[in-house]
């Protein structure tokens, strides 16, 4: 939809009624990184604040746990019950998102790496966007088999981050150690040097930041040691990441910890009954939509939640989902 019809409908409450249609079903944001200013990778601090107030009118913001709990009973959920979640743990959910939580009163769930709270590794996806960031290389080529060949023409910083999300897409096929060997490869093809910790702008939160989150409403809930893909590694590593982690957040919280994100949103009925094996209540996916009493507890939808108001706005009263399903019915 054109971005000018779409503020036209927001502007004149046009999202009212998509909000009365799924008042009954539960909502689930996923987030990932916070900006002080405008960053297209990120949602910035005062889109964020927009969310809130616009959540604030319209729907009623539940802490996870309590929304589960609701669907396993089968207990009415309140009027647009709604849950934020933000995935991986980086510095700027304590530093840029909580302040605004706490503004508004909302609870959240900020589902955390292990390895990477500890300071141990980066996230893996931003090796690939630190080494096209600092590249002196203008023109790259990268070879993946089977005739998949990245190419690309690194002439400004949105090509270079665009460049290492489509080298990221075919890194997610790769067997976890393929994976890895191919981000140093790729790192020395470029002459960029790995620092061993992540530089501020990838950094992940503290252990002493999460349990101050963990304390003022914003959990702390599990995301695997290491953030594979689940479905590319074997059932010692599955449930290494799977039951590390749980027991890590354990020990630094003080509580149990019973609720997971699947990586990259993948999973296999290995991987789901494995999350169960592992004593998870819940876990939740990337597949788009709102969830009822029907859902299966260990594969949750959840809706992105976009930085433009008027794309959040579409997305959190439903009024995309109902998008979707009338252009999947015409295809």
């Amino acid at each position: 939809m054109k971005k000018q019809l779409l503020k036209t409908i927001f502007n004149y409450g046009g999202f009212t009624p998509f909000h009365w249609a799924n008042r009954s079903k539960l909502l689930i944001l996923t987030y990932h990184r916070f900006s002080r200013g405008q960053d297209a990778s990120k949602v910035s601090a005062s889109d964020f604040e927009s969310h809130l107030q616009y959540l604030s009118l319209h729907n009623t913001v539940l802490p996870l746990a309590e929304a589960v709990e609701s669907l396993k009973n089968g207990t009415s959920l309140p009027p647009n019950a709604t849950v934020i979640t933000i995935d991986d743990g980086y510095g700027d959910a304590y530093e840029i998102a909580f302040p605004k939580l706490k503004k508004y009163g909302f609870p959240a769930t900020v589902y955390a790496i292990t390895d990477f709270v500890d300071q141990k590794i980066w996230l893996w996806t931003d090796l690939m966007r630190y080494v096209m960031a600092k590249t002196g290389d203008s023109e790259v080529s990268f070879d993946f088999g089977s005739g998949d060949i990245v190419r690309a023409t690194l002439i400004d910083d949105a090509k270079r981050l665009e460049t290492a999300n489509r080298i990221n897409e075919r890194l997610k096929k790769m067997p976890n150690e393929q994976k890895d060997a191919k981000i140093v490869v790729i790192a020395r093809q470029l002459n960029v040097e790995l620092p061993s910790v992540p530089p501020p702008e990838f950094a992940a939160m503290t252990w002493d930041q999460a349990r101050e989150l963990d304390a003022d409403g914003v959990r702390i809930e599990s995301h695997t040691v290491t953030h594979p893909i689940l479905t590319n590694v074997n059932q010692a590593e599955l449930d290494f990441e799977l039951r590390t982690a749980k027991a890590r957040l354990e020990e630094q919280l003080g509580r149990s910890v019973e609720h997971f994100c699947y990586p990259n949103g993948s999973l296999n009925e290995n991987v789901r009954r494995a999350a169960e094996a592992a004593g998870y209540a819940s876990a939740v996916t990337t597949a788009y939509g709102f969830n009822d009493g029907g859902n299966d507890k260990l594969l949750l939808n959840r809706i992105d939640a976009q930085s433009a108001i008027e794309s959040f706005a579409q997305s959190a009263s439903g009024f995309e989902a109902v998008k979707q399903r009338v252009f999947s019915a015409r295809a």
